[in-house]
């Protein structure tokens, strides 16, 4: 192969091959250095929120004047795919999502001029909304704890809010710094009805004098003594006793602020909590730009903590929990197992060849072929994380392979008493096609995977392109560094390999299968189908289990907590307590950090609209510790149910239910209904652990009801009493409350009735309302006050009203098995008109992940097609390469069977490989016939020979891959749980195609060439043109 003498070439010029991969080690070493080391490749999730909170606002209220509206302005934008809102007592937030591949920035802006367009409709009341694109990246990364003895709360919760988030986002990487749990500091003043009645003063009256003058204004310029100067207007408080001697104006009289209130510091409204092992504390968390490193941000922030505990005396800092820890440990880990992977191939390679220089030469080429790898990865943008260190696990067994094919074809011809330089420069290219040929049919597996459809594809992106690269990378060192090696590095052999003993065994076989070939059909066919439908039946019955991916064994674990309607901060500490005492008592557990009500401070007064019925627990694990997560989930479900006045719920590993079943409907009572059946049904299923409806029952609610005649005989309106209710209770908006200076802060003074006024009907009945005339009348003469139930939660997906039935897996169960026994179940195949099933969540990821993988799959079957009719020039001789692939799939489903690994993404990913594998172990089988056949040899002698000739080297390169992954196999090093059954269904693939493709294959091809010599003269007849009667001219001669 004339074409193909590149090795040739190389050994001739050794000199520019060396500078070549020297550069290309040089490059990749330096690249690998820089590489962020991440927890996930870079996704663009194409979705946007609109926040919009209004202070004391009830869901009901909230879904109607704020939620529909924002839905109904955003939803004529283009290619929008979900819009999901949710609402609780004071925030409505709603996420719309667009298909793949909109520009995020130019959807951001479109949605943004929806909802400024739509804010003349909404309530005057409400903070302006928020909208923002949501980034994948916005988790936090680590959680600190802060504690100071010599501060309050709110002193230490400042100095996190400025001490702390200064120094942390002026370190590179830093996004954003986000405190949990603490105080905001306020200046209160605390009303008395009693006294505002007697003075005839109202809340806002009072709220509006506070803002009028707690103001410094520019009151203009003017030129004094020849000079111009700036007029400023200093009317704000600067103490609490300039603030008390504001005077309200009140008629004709005026009454000041003490007269009517008390007034002094303090703290915000406790709407959340933070508590680690049951204490009080004020904590943070840090969340990272989307490019940076996890890694280098963390050790940054730790850093940047050091100083600033030094400097800040008696502040100690305390880490909770960090997601980098878990990253660390995997890229470390995965380092080993790859340093691993190459040893044991290199030890497989000399027990064959027993020859340590040919072993040094295939051992080069691994890490000759990985290094260069980083500098692409660099060069595109990529990440060192879960995903690309999947590929790289995966691709140590390939990169050996190619090597091995040409070494020991050399060290063959070698050993037969040519000399190393002339074995090299003759046996290189003469095996050059089959190593082509299989490298590129590697790359057409998975280049497909880069394009899948759905947030998977992005995900694979990276995963799809490393692969390739890696493998394209060791195509060209074994074209060009290991014939060179071999050329200059072998020695003259002096003793020729023995003919091992089971190659007598293997001959027999053949020839029993090349002399039977309709048995051999027959046996291969129903190994591979009973294969396929035993799979079938034992995912059918819970034996293989089905998911979305495998569980994990993180150093931490979620749980959701939520009160009852009506619960207050005291009702969920006493819960958090609890919850803290049941979990610290086991041996396993470090720390017990609790998140109550609003999660983020957001300026003044920004825990208002948090809802303090839910929380989430993070239970931080002992790295020493005997149990795996998924063990001691399953041995504290049944305590979690024993917690009293609250419902405590394990989520999976992305903070969610593992199960969320959804449904849709504008019929609010038909959907409580259908949810309720469904809920009932899927108590009765093994799969399903604690089904219950994601939203709380209903909660109380004071309702305020103007009586009409009173109240326009007076001339009070609508909005009057609430303005009066609202500030009373919960102060005015941020927007509107009056502040006050000190120091760099600005200070908010907020106006409410004291704590127990406002659980007394009586004291809010006092409250006292403008009329029309002047004067002020209680609010109980115009309305009627009471109590009733309304929804303590709203979600919405699709602008229709949502029911979540959610559930957790039970006892090891796998999603899709437990997604299927939901499917069947008689509530979910007859569902209530209007009412609808969604998919959403681990749910829809599950069905993207496996439509996208069989797309990939399909299609890598016509590259690879594709790509071998353009190598052997024939639509006939791929055939044969493509019918080993079913016998590697049979092998890997009854390897995770056997090993009880679940059928997930990493499996579907080693049958991925597979097909590769597969192909090229017949590969190397029919290139080598097809070229005796060439030189004069019959069919059956060909076929003979090229298995006798290529059997050691497709035995060798199994062997070494099943050994490149036998680390990653045996599940060892952190993160390994997720890599595992990848490993295994690749090395249970690799046993059964390796062993049937030398039996089967040869066979197949006896037919299929046959099948092919008589076709093709037939093929010939049809297509050649028939000639006109005497008329022997050629088609030039006529022109």
């Amino acid at each position: 192969m004339s074409e193909l003498r590149i090795s040739a070439w190389s050994i001739r010029n050794p000199i520019p091959v060396a500078v070549l991969f020297i550069a290309l080690i040089i490059a990749g070493v330096a690249a690998y250095l820089s590489l962020p080391v991440k927890q996930f490749p870079n996704v663009t999730f194409p979705a946007v929120t609109v926040s919009v909170t209004q202070s004391g606002a009830a869901p009901g209220e909230l879904e109607t004047q704020v939620t529909r509206p924002i839905e109904d302005a955003v939803s004529g934008i283009s290619n929008i795919k979900t819009i999901r809102s949710s609402v609780t007592q004071g925030a409505s937030t709603t996420t719309i999502e667009f298909e793949l591949g909109e520009d995020l920035q130019k959807v951001t802006d479109e949605v943004r001029s929806k909802v400024d367009q739509a804010r003349a409709s909404l309530p005057k009341e409400i903070d302006e909304p928020i909208v923002q694109r949501l980034e994948i990246d916005s988790a936090p990364i680590i959680t600190y704890a802060v504690a100071a003895p010599s501060m309050s709360t709110a002193e230490l919760s400042w100095f996190v809010d400025d001490t702390v988030t200064r120094a942390l986002q002026g370190e590179k990487g830093v996004a954003q710094v986000a405190r949990v749990g603490g105080a905001e500091r306020e200046i209160n003043v605390i009303i008395d009805p009693a006294r505002m009645a007697a003075f005839g003063v109202t809340a806002p009256q009072l709220n509006q004098a506070l803002a009028n003058f707690s103001l410094d204004a520019p009151g203009g310029r003017a030129v004094v003594g020849g000079r111009e100067q700036t007029l400023r207007v200093l009317g704000a408080a600067n103490t609490l006793d300039q603030l008390k001697q504001i005077t309200i104006p009140v008629g004709s009289r005026y009454v000041k602020l003490t007269d009517v209130a008390d007034v002094g510091q303090g703290a915000g409204e406790e709407r959340g909590f933070a508590r680690l092992d049951g204490k009080p504390v004020v904590a943070f968390q840090v969340m990272k730009t989307r490019e940076s490193s996890d890694v280098e941000v963390e050790d940054r922030v730790k850093s940047a903590i050091e100083t600033l505990e030094q400097k800040s005396n008696g502040v100690a800092f305390t880490k909770i929990y960090s997601t980098v820890d878990e990253t660390r440990a995997s890229f470390k880990a995965t380092e080993h197992t790859l340093l691993e992977g190459m040893l044991l191939a290199s030890l497989v390679v000399f027990l064959f060849l027993r020859e340590w220089r040919a072993t040094l030469i295939t051992a080069i080429a691994m890490p000759v072929s990985l290094i260069p790898t980083f500098a692409f990865m660099a060069m595109v943008g990529f990440s060192l994380n879960v995903v690309t260190l999947l590929a790289l696990t995966l691709v140590i067994g390939i990169l050996v392979d190619d090597a091995i094919v040409e070494i020991e074809n050399i060290e063959k011809r070698v050993s037969k008493g040519e000399r190393p330089y002339q074995a090299a420069m003759e046996g290189a290219d003469a095996i050059g096609l089959a190593v082509v040929a299989t490298t590129f049919t590697i790359v057409a597996v998975f280049v497909p995977v880069s394009y899948m459809p759905g947030i998977p594809g992005q995900f694979f992106k990276e995963f799809g392109l490393t692969v390739a690269v890696s493998v394209l990378f060791s195509l060209v060192v074994a074209r060009l560094l290991t014939p060179l090696l071999a050329a200059y590095f072998l020695k003259p052999s002096k003793n020729p390999h023995p003919r091992k003993p089971f190659e007598g065994l293997y001959r027999k076989s053949l020839d029993w299968a090349l002399d039977h070939r309709i048995i051999s059909f027959i046996l291969g066919g129903l190994l591979t189908v009973g294969s396929l439908v035993g799979a079938g039946f034992l995912a059918s019955i819970g034996v293989l289990a089905v998911g979305f991916q495998p569980p994990g064994n993180a150093n931490y674990y979620y749980i959701k907590l939520q009160g009852p309607p009506g619960a207050t901060v005291t009702d969920m500490d006493r819960t958090v307590q609890a919850v803290t005492r049941m979990f610290k008592a086991r041996p396993e557990t470090e720390h017990v950090f609790v998140q109550v009500g609003s999660n983020i401070a957001s300026g003044f007064g920004g825990q208002s609209g948090a809802d303090v019925r839910d929380g989430t627990v993070t239970v931080v694990l002992k790295g020493d510790r005997k149990l795996t997560v998924t063990e001691i989930k399953q041995e504290i479900r049944a305590g979690l149910r024993d917690i009293p006045d609250a419902r405590v719920n394990l989520q999976s590993d992305w903070g969610a239910a593992d199960i969320q079943n959804i449904l849709t409907s504008e019929d609010g009572e038909a959907l409580d209904k259908a949810a309720l059946q469904i809920e009932r049904e899927m108590r009765s299923l093994k799969t399903v652990a604690d089904p219950r409806p994601s939203s709380p029952p209903s909660g109380p609610e004071i309702v305020i009801r103007p009586r009409a005649d009173e109240a326009a005989r007076l001339g009070v309106s609508v909005a009057d009493i609430a303005a009066i209710a609202r500030v009373a209770t919960v102060g005015d908006i941020d927007a509107n409350v009056a502040k006050m200076t000190q120091g760099e802060r600005r200070i908010p003074i907020r106006i409410r009735l004291p704590d127990g006024a406002r659980s007394d009907l009586a004291a809010i009945g006092a409250l006292q309302v403008p009329t029309a005339s002047g004067g002020v009348t209680r609010l109980d003469s115009v309305a009627d006050i009471d109590f009733q139930a309304g929804p303590a939660k709203i979600d919405r997906f699709g602008r229709k009203r949502q029911l979540t039935i959610e559930g957790d897996l039970n006892g090891g169960a796998q999603l899709g098995q437990a997604l299927a026994e939901i499917n069947e179940l008689p509530s979910m195949k007859k569902m209530p008109a209007g009412v609808a099933p969604a998919s959403a969540g681990d749910q829809e990821a599950f069905t993207e992940l496996f439509s996208g993988f069989a797309v990939a799959i399909l299609s890598a079957v016509g590259l690879v097609f594709g790509v071998l009719v353009l190598l052997f020039r024939s639509f006939f001789k791929p055939i044969t390469i493509i019918s080993a692939l079913p016998l590697a799939i049979s092998g890997a489903l009854v390897a995770l069977v056997v090993c009880g690994q679940p059928l997930s993404m990493p499996s579907l990913i080693g049958f991925l490989m597979l097909m590769g594998l597969a192909a090229k172990n017949s590969i190397l089988l029919v290139e080598y016939a097809i070229e005796q056949e060439r030189a004069g040899m019959s069919q059956r002698e060909a076929l003979i020979d090229a298995c006798h000739e290529r059997a050691r080297p497709i035995v060798m390169t199994t062997l070494a891959m099943m050994a490149g992954m036998l680390p990653t196999a045996l599940g060892l090093g952190q993160g390994s749980e997720f890599r595992q059954p990848m490993a295994v269904a690749v090395i249970g693939g690799l046993i059964t195609s390796t062993i049937l493709s030398l039996v089967l294959v040869p066979v197949v091809y006896e037919v299929i060439d046959d099948f092919e010599q008589w076709i093709t003269p037939k093929l010939s007849r049809m297509t050649t043109p028939r000639e006109a009667p005497g008329d022997t001219a050629s088609p030039v001669d006529r022109l």
